[in-house]
């Protein structure tokens, strides 16, 4: 019998790594996708927030439906915080749990037995002792022109409202020269453009002994010949360090991009969230980068309804990120989530008040991003070419911005345009030079 499965994925980059590489082991030995009626079905679940969790165990119900002779397997986040709620669930065979996430492509190439087992079998460990970095490698893409390299796993962090390190266990980095390597190989494939990504980026070598430090390994990317340009996926304030914006600032490899959490611009509820900075820091950090590297986009995740919001804890969000010259912002409407610290002592906001409160947020995050796409008209950026048809060719340049040019182009080629004019408000207009 041809083997075959489907991977169904929810949640942050790093899920989305981890199952794109899931996803290449398996065709590598010899498994085809297929989107009905495989033999394995594997969801990575996410549950940042109650909504993801009812999202995954929602996923995970359709896809019993839409593979009824498969085997079903269920990982990720939700998996490893709720896998009683997922046992519970008719016709789940397995439940993998982070330690063994990465063993997931040998178990289903041992699985030899056609029949389903008659209970659901789990494999979770405490991921709070868990200290090893278990990596599960890609070497090529489906669809995609820029690969992520998942390099930092876990946080430190325990904010108040966050179960992620309940989820993903303590920081672990990826060792350098496995980092290397894999850029090297996706430098040989012709890709022109990297993104790390991590669950605390910015954490990424703290736990080696001796310890090094993000912009240790990015010097040493640097040094790779003909590197691809990288990009940093979200990097929390604190991380960001004048060395890093110097480095982005000087290399032309790196892109002009950050993405930086800041939740709230207000200082009472910024330590009741468990976040050790105070909104000046934040608007002297943003500004510092700006000064420095004019033509960035910085992109600002904003959790509102946090429940000690008061109308003016949120009225000081909102002065701070008009201050601030950010590209875009990603709102968050708080969602109480059972496990984390403020889920004990509080009770939420009401509903509709967050609603209101971020769809605000959001009204200013789009005249920002109209503001940002008007100010880079003239500008000349190298752009990576992710879809093209007979008429149009698109992608995004090392500043984020979505690019439209005119005519057929290849596919994954970096190309050099001019700035002309903001299409639709979502993209910009560019001539090729």
């Amino acid at each position: 019998m041809k083997k075959t499965f489907t991977i169904q994925t929810l949640g942050c980059k790093v899920n989305q790594y981890e199952s794109e590489a899931i996803a290449w082991q398996l065709k590598k030995n010899g498994f085809t996708p297929k989107n009905r009626h495989a033999l394995y079905a594997i969801i990575n679940t996410c549950t940042v927030t109650q909504k993801a969790g009812m999202q995954s165990r929602q996923l995970i119900r359709q896809t019993i439906r839409n593979h009824p002779d498969a085997l079903i397997i269920v990982t990720g986040c939700h998996a490893q915080i709720s896998s009683a709620d997922i046992q519970n669930i008719e016709g789940v065979h397995w439940i993998v749990g982070h330690a063994y996430k990465h063993e997931l492509p040998q178990r289903i190439q041992a699985h030899q037995d056609p029949h389903k087992p008659d209970s659901t079998e789990v494999f979770i460990s405490n991921i709070l002792h868990h200290t090893t970095y278990n990596h599960i490698y890609l070497e090529s893409l489906q669809n995609r022109s820029r690969p992520t390299v998942k390099i930092q796993d876990g946080c430190n962090a325990f904010c108040s409202y966050c179960i992620v390190p309940y989820a993903r266990g303590p920081s672990r980095s990826l060792p350098e020269k496995k980092v290397v390597e894999m850029i090297k190989h996706f430098r040989d494939n012709r890709y022109h453009e990297i993104i790390l990504t991590g669950i605390h980026l910015g954490m990424y070598g703290h736990d080696f002994h001796p310890s090094i430090t993000l912009t240790h390994l990015l010097n040493t990317i640097l040094q790779i010949p003909d590197c691809p340009r990288i990009r940093l996926s979200s990097i929390e304030p604190f991380e960001i360090t004048e060395e890093l914006v110097q480095i982005i600032k000087d290399s032309p490899k790196m892109c002009h991009h950050l993405h930086i959490p800041l939740q709230s611009g207000d200082n009472q509820t910024l330590k009741q969230m468990n976040r050790h900075y105070t909104r000046n820091f934040f608007i002297d950090l943003i500004h510092m980068i700006h000064e420095k590297i004019p033509d960035i986009a910085l992109g600002i995740d904003v959790l509102t309804g946090f429940p000690t919001e008061t109308h003016q804890s949120f009225e000081n969000t909102l002065l701070l990120l008009d201050s601030i010259p950010a590209a875009y912002f990603h709102v968050f409407p708080f969602s109480l989530r059972k496990g984390t610290r403020i889920a004990k002592q509080r009770t939420p906001l009401n509903v509709q008040m967050i609603k209101e409160r971020a769809k605000i947020i959001r009204q200013l995050g789009d005249q920002k991003r109209q503001a940002f796409y008007h100010s880079s008209i003239g500008q000349k950026q190298w752009f990576i070419v992710e879809s093209s048809d007979c008429y149009h060719s698109r992608g995004l340049t090392g500043n984020y911005i979505p690019v439209k040019v005119q005519g057929p182009l290849k596919k994954n080629e970096l190309i050099h345009v001019q700035l002309e004019r903001v299409v639709n408000s979502k993209e910009i207009q560019g001539q090729l030079i």
